[in-house]
C-alpha cells in the first residue's frame, strides 16, 4: 500500500495528461526534419521489449506510422545503451533500421526526471552538410522542452499520489491509507482490540476494464456501500479501479464474515449485476506482523475466492 512511483510503463499516447501538449511535440519533430533535411524524424518511447513512435514527421520518406508498435530488440539495446548527452551519431544497420537508405542515424536521448530512460529522438538520413555544432544546439532545446513537459507530468502524477483522498469516491488512496492504516493498528493493539483487513474486488461483465473506472457508477456505488457501513473507527480505501480495502476493528473472526456477508446484501440490492469478492485476512493483539504481509495474505485469499467464483459460473 505504498505510495506508488510514476508509472513509466504506460505509452504516452495512451494517456491524455494536460502537462503533455503532443501537437507541440509533433511541431518540434517536424521542425527537426526541415532542419536536417532528413528523410524521416521520429520520438520513441522505450518500454521494456519495445518501443512506440509517439510522433514521426509528415513528410517523412521512410514507412513509420505514428503509434506503431517496434519489436527491434537492437534498437532498443541502442536506445537504452546510448549516452543521454548530446547527439549521437549512429549506424543505421546497427539499429536494424531497413527503412534507412543511408548509414546515418542521429539519436537524442530522452529522460524522465528521475533518471530511467523515456526514449529517444531519431533524425534519419540527415543531410551531411546539417550535421553541425548549430544544429546540435537547437537538438538540445527541443530535448530541454519536450523533458520540460515529461517533468511537469512527473511532478503532478507525484502531487496527485502525495494526497490522502482518492478523488473520485472520496475515500482514502492507497498513499493515505499507508499513512493511517498503521497508526490506527498500532493504537488498537496498545488497547488490546482485534481487527481484521478485508479486501473486496467487483467482479461483473457491466465493469470492463476498459472504461474509465474511476468515475464509473458501479465504483461509487461500491464506495458509498461500504463507506455507509463503516464504522468511525474503521479505515477503508479505493486500492484500484476495481479493488477496496478496509480495515476493521471487530470482537472475532467471525465479525469479519458477518460484515462481508452484509456489504454483499446492500450491494445485491444497489447493484445486482456486481459480484462482490473479498478476501480477509485477521489481526490478533499480540500478532507482530505488519501491515503489508497481512495485506497480502488477504489478497492470496481473495484470488482464491475469485477462482471459486468463476468456476461456480462456468
Amino acid at each position: 500500500m505504498l505510495a506508488q512511483k510514476n508509472n513509466q510503463k504506460v505509452w504516452l499516447r495512451e494517456q491524455d495528461h494536460p502537462a503533455i501538449s503532443l501537437p507541440r511535440w509533433q511541431q518540434q519533430v517536424d521542425l527537426l526534419n526541415d532542419l536536417y533535411g532528413s528523410k524521416s524524424c521520429l520520438i520513441l518511447q522505450s518500454n521494456v521489449n519495445e518501443a512506440q513512435i509517439i510522433c514521426c514527421s509528415q513528410q517523412s520518406e521512410l514507412r513509420f506510422t505514428t503509434g506503431d508498435l517496434i519489436q527491434n530488440q537492437i534498437l532498443i539495446k541502442t536506445i537504452t545503451d546510448n549516452s543521454g548527452y548530446g547527439v549521437a551519431k549512429l549506424s543505421a544497420a546497427k539499429l536494424g533500421l531497413s527503412n534507412c537508405e543511408s548509414d546515418v542515424v542521429l539519436s537524442i536521448q530522452l529522460s524522465w526526471p528521475d533518471g530511467h530512460l523515456f526514449g529517444c529522438i531519431l533524425i534519419c538520413d540527415p543531410k551531411p552538410s546539417a550535421i553541425t555544432p548549430t544544429h546540435a544546439a537547437i537538438c538540445e532545446s527541443i530535448k530541454a522542452l519536450l523533458q520540460g513537459e515529461l517533468k511537469q507530468m512527473f511532478m503532478m502524477e507525484q502531487l496527485q499520489r502525495l494526497t490522502v483522498q482518492d478523488e473520485f469516491t472520496y475515500m482514502l488512496n492507497p498513499y493515505g491509507f499507508n499513512l493511517m492504516a498503521p497508526r490506527q493498528l498500532s493504537l488498537s493493539r496498545r488497547f488490546g482490540s482485534h481487527a481484521g483487513l478485508i479486501v473486496l474486488e467487483a467482479v461483473s461483465a457491466s465493469f470492463p476494464p476498459s472504461v474509465d473506472s474511476g468515475t464509473s457508477h458501479f465504483v461509487r456505488t461500491i464506495a458509498s456501500v461500504i463507506s455507509s457501513s463503516m464504522r468511525e473507527a474503521d479505515i477503508c480505501a479505493r486500492f484500484n479501479d476495481e479493488q477496496f480495502v478496509i480495515l476493521a476493528f471487530v470482537d472475532h473472526e467471525s465479525n469479519l464474515d458477518s460484515l462481508i456477508a452484509r456489504l454483499t446484501k446492500r450491494l445485491d440490492k444497489e447493484a445486482p449485476e456486481i459480484d462482490l469478492v473479498a478476501g480477509k485476512c485477521f489481526f490478533t493483539p499480540n500478532s507482530q506482523q505488519s501491515l503489508i504481509p497481512m495485506q497480502e495474505m488477504a489478497i492470496v485469499d481473495l484470488e482464491k475466492n475469485r477462482s471459486k467464483l468463476l468456476a461456480k459460473k462456468r
